[in-house]
């Protein structure tokens, strides 16, 4: 008698369960990705960089970003809101980069794919250049298999 009412009454709760199980952040997002990599083209070291959306869990910590140096990709939703903004630590100082209307073509947005963010110092403010990434299909097969 138990089994059948727990049988009749699953539908429900998995209907009042599914928007607790549903992920979130870039897997919520299916294919609809932008992958990232940070470049420091100054002459200044990085000594923190982040990107990201913490309000909506998304936000990355690059760590220490020498001269030279790039950082490791990582998948973000392919949502303006979360790679719009760069925050990078230069000794005791944090500069705030907000992205807009810097990506390739002139775009708004960028679409799903692969891009370099390139930052430099110029006159105590960053500046950005954008790259989009050719193999982009190739560089995917590599990052699901992480």
């Amino acid at each position: 008698m138990m089994r059948r009412t727990l049988l009749q009454r699953l539908p429900l709760l998995t209907a009042a369960l599914a928007p607790l199980l549903r992920p979130t952040g870039a897997r919520a997002q299916g294919g609809a990705r932008v992958w990232l990599r940070v470049r420091n083209q100054s002459q200044e070291a990085f000594t923190h960089v982040w990107q990201g959306l913490p309000q909506q869990g998304t936000d990355v910590d690059l760590g220490p970003l020498l001269p030279g140096d790039t950082s490791r990709w990582h998948a973000l939703p392919a949502t303006l809101a979360h790679y719009r903004k760069t925050r990078i630590q230069i000794g005791q100082r944090q500069l705030t980069h907000v992205t807009d209307q810097s990506f390739p073509g002139g775009r708004a947005t960028l679409a799903p794919g692969h891009y370099t963010f390139s930052y430099t110092l110029e006159g105590g403010a960053l500046r950005l250049t954008v790259t989009a990434e050719s193999g982009a299909s190739g560089l995917d097969r590599q990052h699901q298999k992480q």
